[in-house]
């Protein structure tokens, strides 16, 4: 599952591009609200076939976009928005901002490792966790994704992260596009980075007999052929192809 719907300001005038020898899109960039304290989010936007056609839009334009995908190119590591359907809105529109994923975790969690699980000096708890999405056979987008709450929250979707991901585990995550601004120490530069911060989190049950050791879980011993069931998430993750091997390292940068 791999559904976007978002509101956004159009930034330039939409252009045609060729996806293939015979076949465009419309292509251009969008500006998602920001949320919280974070910055705005802009995000490239590609339109096809028939949306294509009665996208009418420029420049400055407000948008609601709906049952599109997301799509994360490890090479520039950005995010991309590809098809859904479209309607021109006002400033009275409620803001939308939905990602749904549905995929599996792509690793256990270090709760020693400030990169993926830290607690701040103001008591909030910081979790980061790698959902992979089947894209096509033997082949699948990464997306980083973080946990964020309180000590006091009644719902710690960190700490749950933390404790109930590995690698392997199925998960269906909503969350929201947002992005993060700030300085380089050693360049003084501007950069920016864009990641989907978990609203909520559904997991998938846990295989029969595996045990919950520590922060990780331990498989059983093996049965007897003819006891043996057939596990329905297969052996392992799928065969990915050499553009989307590498686990992604998360990036220092402010929460």
């Amino acid at each position: 599952m791999n559904i976007v719907s978002v509101c956004a300001k159009v930034k330039e005038d939409p252009r045609e591009v060729y996806v293939s020898s015979d076949s465009t899109a419309l292509r251009c960039l969008i500006q998602l609200p920001p949320v919280g304290n974070k910055a705005p989010t802009v995000i490239e936007m590609n339109l096809y076939g028939k949306t294509a056609d009665r996208f009418t839009a420029k420049k400055d334009s407000l948008i609601f976009l709906s049952k599109s995908k997301l799509r994360f190119d490890l090479e520039s590591r950005s995010f991309s928005l590809h098809g859904g359907v479209i309607a021109n809105i006002t400033d009275e529109f409620p803001i939308f901002n939905s990602v749904i994923l549905c995929g599996r975790c792509v690793k256990d969690i270090d709760p020693n490792d400030p990169k993926q699980f830290k607690t701040t000096d103001s008591g909030l708890i910081i979790c980061n966790q790698t959902l992979a999405v089947v894209t096509g056979k033997n082949q699948s987008d990464l997306y980083n994704f973080y946990a964020i709450n309180n000590v006091d929250d009644k719902i710690k979707h960190a700490e749950l992260m933390c404790n109930y991901t590995r690698k392997g585990t199925g998960a269906t995550i909503e969350g929201k596009l947002v992005t993060d601004v700030w300085k380089d120490k050693n360049s003084n530069e501007q950069k920016s980075q864009s990641k989907i911060q978990l609203v909520q989190m559904t997991l998938a049950p846990r295989l029969d007999g595996y045990q919950k050791s520590g922060n990780n879980y331990q498989a059983p011993a093996k049965k007897e052929a003819n006891d043996a069931k057939p596990d329905p998430y297969g052996d392992s993750l799928p065969t990915l192809s050499d553009k989307y091997s590498s686990q992604p390292e998360l990036e220092e940068a402010p929460f």
